[in-house]
């Protein structure tokens, strides 16, 4: 089992099936996603660079894609809460499935970029 899995297993009824989709969405669109644990929450890494995390908190749930992906996606996003590098959603309001899935690959490729 999984440092990742152990931090899922401990969220309430509501945000474990939200999250683990988000968890299933991420090796679906990234099979090479290494999932690991930065600054206290499960993160994914991408060739060995960070690509995004999520969190739960006391009244919703957040992913960490970064500035640049928020910025391309502004208009997608204006249904949630938005900050710089964050994204913010409830179990009754979640990411859509294409919209994550969106925002995932941009964050891969992203690092695609870089690497070359």
């Amino acid at each position: 089992m999984s440092i990742v899995t152990d931090y899922i297993d401990k969220l309430n009824d509501k945000e474990k099936p939200v999250l683990e989709r988000l968890r299933a969405i991420v090796y679906e669109a990234v099979p090479k996603a290494e999932d690991g644990f930065s600054y206290g929450i499960p993160t994914y890494r991408y060739k060995g660079k960070y690509m995004i995390a999520f969190a739960s908190n006391k009244n919703f749930m957040s992913i960490y894609p970064g500035a640049e992906v928020i910025d391309v996606l502004k208009k997608e996003l204006s249904a949630f809460k938005i900050s710089k590098g964050t994204i913010s959603f409830t179990a009754d309001q979640p990411l859509p499935d294409e919209l994550l899935r969106t925002i995932i690959l941009l964050c891969k490729d992203a690092i695609d970029q870089r690497i070359k």
